[in-house]
């Protein structure tokens, strides 16, 4: 009959509820904001935060940790200088990198041996993805003042787009801004902002529309502005590992003295 692998020099440990689920030694866990459940690579909300240092039953207390050794005392099941990833199948780890759509990479650790896995979790990062606003629609049209060059807003409607990547291991938007520089002197200028998103063979209709930002209004001639539009990626289903999306940044109405050249958009995301 075969053994749980068994877990040694644990460091980060910790303890907590065991949810809905019994987990064996070296499972790859998560939480879930009451109790710590199977980490799965199919939700990139369900991310791996530590790993279960025994077996454990539902409602018991567990010991988790963020860093280990996973020890398999019945076969070779690793391969040495391997990465090893959160896997699809919920509450292991694999060799095998996820590819399915959506699937998040998470990558645990990586082989030392044939019979021993090395295991270390970080904290969730933040990185920037920055969006260039290259395409236009409307009388939009590539303006240049100094430094800042970008499609200018001189009507209603004109809007600027561009389009990026969330990484594959992206778990979340943590907040997104719209740079703008200001041509004129402002007096309640603002925009509409919009996001869509997909996969390969996906009709990216993952959307968010209509995300109005009142922040662009500026009394300053030459200012730059930095508009909220965090709202703009809360669509379900819209921040997905791997997921191409794209922006619109549209002139939300005319008036007098309002116009403004898009810079770009700044989205800061939260990695694993």
């Amino acid at each position: 009959m075969a053994s749980d692998p068994y877990v040694r020099q644990t460091r980060g440990v910790f303890t907590g509820t065991v949810g809905s689920t019994a987990m064996a030694a070296g499972a790859p866990v998560y939480f879930d904001g009451t109790d710590w459940e199977l980490a799965d690579a199919d939700d990139a909300t369900k991310y791996a935060e530590a790993i279960a240092i025994s077996r454990y039953e539902i409602g018991q207390t567990g010991a988790f940790c963020r860093s280990c050794i996973i020890k398999d005392i019945d076969a070779s099941s690793y391969t040495q200088g391997d990465q090893y990833f959160l896997s699809a199948t919920v509450g292991t780890i694999s060799a095998t990198r996820p590819t399915t759509a959506g699937n998040l990479v998470q990558v645990l650790g990586f082989g030392l041996s044939t019979t021993e896995l090395y295991i270390d979790i970080p904290p969730v990062k933040e990185e920037t993805l920055w969006v260039d606003t290259v395409y236009a629609e409307g009388s939009a049209a590539v303006t240049v003042d100094g430094d800042w060059g970008g499609l200018s807003m001189t009507a209603a409607a004109d809007a600027a787009h561009g389009t990026q990547m969330f990484p594959d291991n992206c778990v979340g938007v943590e907040i997104a801004y719209v740079w703008i520089y200001n041509e004129d002197t402002l007096a309640s200028g603002s925009i509409t902002f919009d996001v869509s998103a997909g996969h390969s063979d996906e009709a990216g209709t993952n959307t968010e529309d209509g995300v109005a930002s009142t922040a662009v209004a500026v009394v300053t001639a030459d200012d730059l502005v930095r508009a909220d539009v965090t709202t703009g990626f809360d669509a379900t289903g819209l921040v997905e590992p791997g997921a191409h999306f794209g922006v619109d940044v549209a002139k939300s109405a005319e008036t007098a003295a309002d116009d403004f050249r898009i810079q770009g958009v700044a989205v800061v995301i939260k990695v694993v």
